[in-house]
């Protein structure tokens, strides 16, 4: 009879825990992804992108610079979460990795994060995942 109790007690505060913790991950919403002026549909291939933008590559790298000063480490134009955006990769003076998100219509800041060696590790990652895709349909 003692087991039965201790067994459900136990299984009880599992619950709890379970349902506890869940609600809690719940509590936090993903922050939305911004909104680029230039909203693109349709399949475009990356020779397609330039045309679309309305600033130059000159003048996205001078608000990226302004956005996080240093060195620009990788700059691409293409299409993320639906924005046409100049994407920069810019080590600082501390030596940290900034991504910042240009705007290719209007040059505003869209968002600006700093990268971990996690992220890092996981952006490799999805990279090899695409190449193999890309191979695997060849």
């Amino acid at each position: 009879m003692n087991n039965i109790i201790r067994i459900l007690c136990a299984a009880s505060c599992l619950a709890v825990l379970v349902v506890g913790s869940t609600l809690h991950a719940a509590d936090k919403p993903e922050k939305p992804a911004p909104k680029g002026s230039i909203r693109p549909t349709g399949e475009l291939k990356p020779t397609d992108l330039p045309a679309l933008a309305k600033i130059s590559f000159q003048q996205a790298t001078v608000a990226a610079l302004k956005a996080a000063p240093g060195s620009v480490l990788k700059a691409e134009l293409e299409v993320e979460d639906g924005n046409l955006m100049y994407s920069f990769e810019i080590v600082g003076a501390d030596k940290t990795i900034t991504e910042v998100e240009i705007d290719a219509g209007n040059g505003q800041m869209l968002a600006t994060e700093k990268e971990t060696g996690e992220k890092e590790d996981n952006k490799a990652e999805a990279k090899k995942d695409k190449k193999g895709d890309k191979e695997d349909k060849d």
